[in-house]
């Protein structure tokens, strides 16, 4: 008893205020630490936005060029196979040696693969959503997503309809003797022609067996629409593209613009 009546007294002769006073100053305190913490999350969250953005604009930048480079590749593809198919037609000019060499473009392919990596880092690391702008962050999945889905269909064909069913035809025809041109830029057109000089001999060394055959010879017929279901390949290949461009472009301008805001 002696002890609760001391409590007691204790208790009553506390002072409540000055309780009351360093009470508030904690929560005060704590408040102000949690405030600053948010404070500092929000701009470490507003620099990482900031740098996946930028590295978003980037990559978008490099599938550009990419897609430009395509889109010229396939627009070239297109033309020669125009051309080759006038001429099995009997529609075309006579130029034997350039029509051989376009019936051998048409056999390259080229697989569109644009660059993903700050996208898939987002996905990733989780990190998806600290691209704040919800509308962006939609565009920039969809776009992506269509990215997907274009090369996947490219691929197809080119494996299918470009190989399966033109270039491995073509070969095995021998129709035309293998050229050593090409569509294809940079380091395979040097190659094919250093290679062309290491062997030595005519691009040619034996006549073609298709200009032995007439205009409705059924080999000559089967080749015409093969030539045209390539060349349709490419033409769609290159439509596809130019779309996927257009979205490419109009998402890098809206990721520059917020980045100058």
């Amino acid at each position: 008893m002696p002890s609760a009546r001391r409590l007691a007294t204790e208790l009553r002769e506390l002072r409540w205020s000055h309780v009351l006073v360093e009470l508030l100053l904690l929560i005060v305190g704590i408040l102000i630490a949690l405030a600053v913490d948010g404070w500092i999350d929000d701009r470490r969250d507003a620099r990482a936005e900031r740098q996946y953005l930028e590295r978003l604009q980037r990559d978008l930048d490099r599938n550009l060029a990419i897609l430009d480079e395509y889109i010229a590749f396939e627009e070239r593809q297109t033309a020669d196979g125009i051309r080759a198919y006038r001429a099995l037609r009997g529609a075309g000019d006579d130029d034997r040696e350039g029509i051989a060499a376009t019936l051998n473009h048409l056999a390259n392919r080229r697989t569109l693969w644009l660059v993903r990596a700050t996208y898939e880092d987002l996905l990733a690391t989780g990190n998806l959503g600290l691209i704040r702008d919800a509308a962006s962050r939609d565009r920039i999945v969809r776009l992506y997503q269509e990215v997907e889905r274009t090369m996947a269909v490219i691929d197809r064909n080119n494996m299918v309809l470009v190989d399966q069913l033109y270039g491995l035809p073509l070969l095995d025809s021998g129709l035309v003797v293998p050229r050593f041109t090409t569509n294809l830029p940079g380091t395979l057109a040097k190659s094919m022609s250093e290679l062309q000089s290491r062997i030595g001999l005519a691009a040619d060394p034996a006549p073609d067996r298709l200009w032995t055959l007439s205009v409705d010879a059924p080999e000559r017929v089967r080749l015409a629409n093969r030539v045209l279901r390539r060349t349709i390949v490419s033409q769609s290949s290159q439509s596809q593209a130019q779309a996927l461009r257009v979205q490419v472009e109009s998402v890098r301008a809206e990721l520059a613009a917020g980045l100058g805001r």
